[in-house]
């Protein structure tokens, strides 16, 4: 049984050390850079090129993507994610390429494009309906319907996990609960800054669902403590050992359970993104579901335990100093 109580030292050096850092640097490319995470997706500016073709001039999806292939490979670019649905009488492509993919080229290929298309149907009209257009797009970060809501749902969790730790394990594991839910957003938000991972709008939903993991970890873990404390084979052990001995008989079930939670939020997020996946899109929210439920599982099984022997300790002395001093 590995005696976390006695590592509460050794976990605080670790956590300060890497929000840190990772705050700091985090700041040095916010001034550097505008960039204070290593935004992508929809939070990152990027160019693109968007196909419009009709049914009546192509009837095949694959033969307008043969085109845009060979467009693109003629003048060396490589798209980082394509896109494709429905628009009125046809289908619409969008090739999304990173905002220092250069401009000269993108005109050019989408000029080659146009021309494929005009020869591909001159024998139906002389003016093809089909095209391709070519835009830049500058990511505006700030304000967004999703940042507010993952707030809101960040605070009812937050607020929801505190107040029934308070009412049903009392005060000391109220602050456990409330430190340890701090102390995992911060760090997250520092290892995303440290890790330069790709953060996308998904970080958010991921972010949600640590906080849930960590509550749910936090209050396994303490409805056992409170069941070893009560049992009178346990009259013996120190709150320290007790808070152990509890963060062992729980560690299985929370490893299970933040490691079931990271899989069911990739495997939902890419059920939702089925249409528009590629490695790039599907890495990025990988990195950032394995950080926040690392996180959870640090903070909320091996720092929480720890915690709770600290303030518990912190507390009893606090009530019996005023003993003490009636006594004297």
């Amino acid at each position: 049984m590995i005696k976390l109580s006695s590592k509460m030292r050794l976990f605080a050096i670790i956590s300060s050390a890497l929000i840190v850092i990772g705050l700091a640097l985090g700041t040095v490319f916010h001034f550097t850079s505008d960039k204070f995470f290593n935004y992508g997706g929809e939070y990152s500016s990027y160019k693109s090129v968007t196909v419009s073709y009709v049914y009546t001039e192509f009837s095949k999806t694959e033969d307008v993507e043969k085109i845009c292939e060979d467009a693109f490979g003629g003048a060396g670019l490589k798209s980082i994610s394509v896109a494709s649905g429905k628009a009125g009488a046809g289908v619409e492509i969008t090739y999304k390429f990173s905002s220092s993919a250069d401009d000269k080229a993108l005109s050019a290929a989408t000029e080659a494009i146009n021309a494929k298309i005009a020869e591909a149907t001159s024998m139906f009209n002389d003016i093809p309906q089909s095209r391709a257009s070519f835009h830049t797009e500058e990511a505006i970060r700030g304000g967004e319907k999703t940042l507010s809501r993952a707030a809101i749902a960040l605070a009812v969790v937050f607020v929801v996990s505190v107040v029934y730790t308070l009412i049903r394990y009392k005060l000391s594991a109220m602050c456990v609960a409330a430190v340890a839910q701090l102390h995992c957003f911060a760090l997250l938000a520092a290892v995303l800054a440290l890790c330069r991972i790709p953060v996308t709008s998904s970080v958010l939903v991921f972010a949600v669902f640590a906080a849930l993991a960590t509550a749910v970890c936090v209050s396994f873990t303490l409805e056992r403590i409170c069941r070893n404390r009560k049992d009178g084979d346990n009259a013996k052990l120190s709150l320290a050992e007790i808070a152990d001995l509890s963060a062992a008989q729980t560690f299985k079930a929370n490893l299970v359970f933040c490691v079931f939670l990271a899989l069911a939020a990739v495997l939902v997020f890419i059920l939702s993104f089925v249409s528009s996946l590629s490695l790039t899109v599907i890495l990025s929210p990988a990195l950032c579901a394995l950080a926040a439920f690392a996180v959870s599982f640090y903070g909320g099984v091996l720092f929480a335990p720890a915690l709770y022997a600290a303030f518990g300790n912190a507390f009893a002395k606090s009530k019996e100093k005023p003993l003490n001093n009636k006594s004297k």
